[in-house]
């Protein structure tokens, strides 16, 4: 049995994957998700272009940019308390605040999705009105609200694992895999605003 093995063991813990292992498998997902991103995204333009002026119907409802730029630069400052988090757990040290406040950024996140849906909706913009530019609209971003929220559990499956002391700067697999995961979304979120909302 390995050093690290007989580590894993004495602390009641089960031996972990190689981390290189482990991050080709993640990324070896993220390639699969990017490609479904890129489907979405793709259709959107193709769509956009080919009709032109006509994409927009008339009295078509405006979209709330400034108000998602602010939720944006929420989530892209969520990446960076995300790294916080896994950098103190590589020290060896607990990355359980900075775990805690990414989840509360995402969270603002989707509540400002959530927010915006219900108010477009109200406006009379559904994914059965407006023709493409509504069905577009709500097919991209809800996809995608749908990843930060597979997102938001896997940061608070680490938040909980790391306030039981699981992580340490050997075995922090999971968080690994949670940040590259969420790393990612933030990534599609900043192509999809720029798409929809800045084009």
């Amino acid at each position: 049995m390995s050093s690290a093995s007989a580590v894993a063991d004495n602390r009641g813990l089960h031996p972990v994957a190689p981390n290189p292992i482990v991050r080709f498998g993640m990324f070896t997902f993220l390639a699969s998700e990017a490609m479904l991103f890129a489907g979405l995204i793709g259709a959107y333009i193709v769509l956009r272009v080919s009709q032109g002026d006509a994409y927009f119907p008339q009295g078509a409802t405006k979209l709330p940019v400034l108000q998602t730029l602010i939720a944006t630069v929420v989530l892209v400052a969520s990446s960076f308390t995300c790294h916080w988090a896994e950098v103190r757990v590589r020290k060896g040290k607990r990355g359980t605040w900075a775990l805690f406040l990414t989840i509360v950024l995402g969270s603002a996140f989707l509540a400002n999705q959530a927010y915006e849906w219900n108010h477009l909706k109200h406006e009379g913009m559904w994914f059965n009105t407006m023709g493409t530019y509504a069905s577009n609209f709500f097919v991209l971003t809800g996809f995608h609200g749908l990843h930060v929220f597979i997102g938001v559990l896997l940061l608070i499956a680490s938040w909980l694992l790391s306030m039981a002391g699981k992580f340490d700067g050997s075995n922090h697999n999971f968080l690994e895999c949670a940040s590259l995961y969420w790393h990612f979304v933030d990534i599609v979120w900043i192509v999809v605003f720029a798409i929809i909302y800045l084009w």
